[in-house]
């Protein structure tokens, strides 16, 4: 079949078309990790803060798109789940004194078993993966931010930043996730609006149907940063499914970059089949931690698991306890 220019023309033009389609996707992809394609229609509609005035017939055209993309969504990480755990021997389990807690499987979301999954508690430092969320969400990766004395008046500065130095947003990440600083969630949310990026952070709940959950800063450190366990394992399964680099950096023992070096002061980083977390604790929140652990089960089933530790004064020993009966006594079939 012979090819006329005008069809040579044509077909030069979709190549240039797709490699350029290909290569936007790449940066994004490499920047902050392959997302689904609703989470992009999401950002861009105006579901949050946006100052770009629109005709009523836009604005009425991605009301009913985000209707039903909020819809989805909910449905995705709410929907009733078939039961494939066996659990044997429970008087094995040992002493829980968490006042709430839960464990499930991250990849279908079954709830192998909880204790006051639907009690508000203060999450304490929790906050940070909820901030990073948010971050990766709304923010460019790359973009650089300044630090200055007025962004580090938050108490805590784990992360010892210098007073002029330019991070991207992308490196904030360690530090907050990491040494758990509190001026880096300071610093990331103040990088556009502060107040804005706190209520795109409830936003994002709502928009997922965790509406137990709600922030009032970037930290943690307010009593009144709440959630549930529900909630949070639900969140766990979210960010592992769209942003697992928040979880990748979480594992981290150590990094070092533009003279900083940020070591993870998780206890939980030390077990083997440790992969993510955080952890967190203030008077009102007593011990807190949300941990993505990969467990060989008793009957060799190799599974994802989320552990949830709410208002608790021996969090270590709870999740251990939690581990080695899972390893022990529950089968997968």
């Amino acid at each position: 079949m012979k090819i006329n220019g005008k069809q040579k023309s044509h077909f030069a033009e979709m190549a240039l078309a797709l490699a350029f389609l290909v290569g936007s996707f790449s940066i994004f992809s490499i920047a902050f990790g392959i997302q689904k394609a609703y989470v992009f229609d999401i950002q861009k509609q105006e579901v949050f803060h946006n100052q770009h005035s629109q005709t009523r017939k836009t604005q009425t055209t991605q009301s009913k798109k985000t209707s039903t993309n909020t819809v989805s969504l909910k449905e995705k990480y709410h929907k009733k789940i078939d039961k494939h755990y066996i659990l044997q021997h429970l008087e094995k389990l040992g002493a829980i004194r968490a006042r709430s807690f839960l464990v499930g499987d991250l990849d279908t979301g079954e709830i192998l078993f909880e204790r006051k999954p639907h009690t508000q508690y203060p999450i304490a430092s929790i906050t940070k993966y909820f901030t990073a969320f948010t971050a990766a969400k709304t923010l460019q990766p790359n973009e650089l931010a300044k630090i200055t004395k007025d962004k580090l008046k938050v108490e805590g500065n784990r992360a010892h930043f210098r007073i002029g130095d330019i991070i991207t947003i992308r490196t904030l990440l360690y530090p907050l996730l990491l040494v758990s600083s509190n001026d880096a969630g300071e610093i990331i949310s103040q990088q556009r609006d502060r107040a804005n990026f706190i209520k795109n952070m409830n936003g994002f709940m709502k928009l997922y149907g965790l509406n137990d959950t709600h922030f009032e800063d970037p930290t943690g450190l307010s009593a009144h940063n709440v959630s549930t366990a529900r909630d949070l394992f639900t969140f766990m399964r979210i960010v592992k499914n769209e942003f697992p680099q928040i979880i990748n950096i979480s594992e981290l023992s150590t990094i070092q970059t533009k003279g900083y070096t940020w070591r993870n002061i998780n206890r939980a980083a030390n077990i083997r089949e440790f992969r993510g977390g955080k952890t967190g604790y203030t008077n009102a929140a007593h011990q807190t931690s949300i941990g993505y652990y990969q467990i060989k089960l008793a009957n060799d089933q190799i599974k994802n698991i989320g552990i949830v530790i709410l208002q608790s004064n021996t969090r270590t020993q709870d999740t251990q306890n939690i581990l080695n009966y899972l390893k022990k006594y529950v089968a997968y079939l």
